[in-house]
């Protein structure tokens, strides 16, 4: 009796520690940049020592993004994860970058909807980091 053995089993590259030092970035982001309308907000109700903190923690926000970055691009090319990840990040660099020199130059109308807009962003990014989806390889997210 002739038996078939079947095919050896492929063995699919996933990101494991690449995600979790992106899942790491991301929360720390998450947590800087929801801080900041809280002390915009404090400002603007007339606390006008609440400027500082809000100066302070946009200026850690942006560099805690640059970390992101790299995170997001050992994800992509190491853990063979996602893509998107790696196009996003930098994007939010020079989005936070905008946002810090707009926040110096009081150009509020500029300031306010860019930052809510990079909230959503940074949040959104930080639940899809924890979805089981994100911890599929690139070769199984396209089935």
């Amino acid at each position: 009796m002739i038996t078939v053995e079947p095919p050896p089993a492929v063995r699919v590259r996933r990101p494991r520690v690449s995600l979790h030092v992106l899942r790491i970035t991301l929360v720390l982001h998450a947590i800087l940049i929801t801080a900041q309308p809280i002390a915009a907000g404090y400002f603007l109700a007339g606390n006008v020592d609440a400027i500082d903190p809000h100066s302070v923690v946009g200026s850690t926000v942006w560099m805690i993004t640059l970390l992101q970055t790299v995170a997001a691009a050992c994800y992509t090319l190491v853990g063979r994860g996602r893509i998107w990840p790696a196009v996003v990040s930098p994007l939010l660099v020079v989005a936070e970058f905008v946002q810090l020199t707009v926040g110096h130059l009081q150009n509020f109308a500029v300031h306010v909807p860019l930052g809510t807009a990079l909230v959503g962003t940074v949040i959104w990014m930080a639940v899809w980091s924890f979805r089981p989806t994100a911890r599929l390889s690139r070769r199984e997210a396209k089935r």
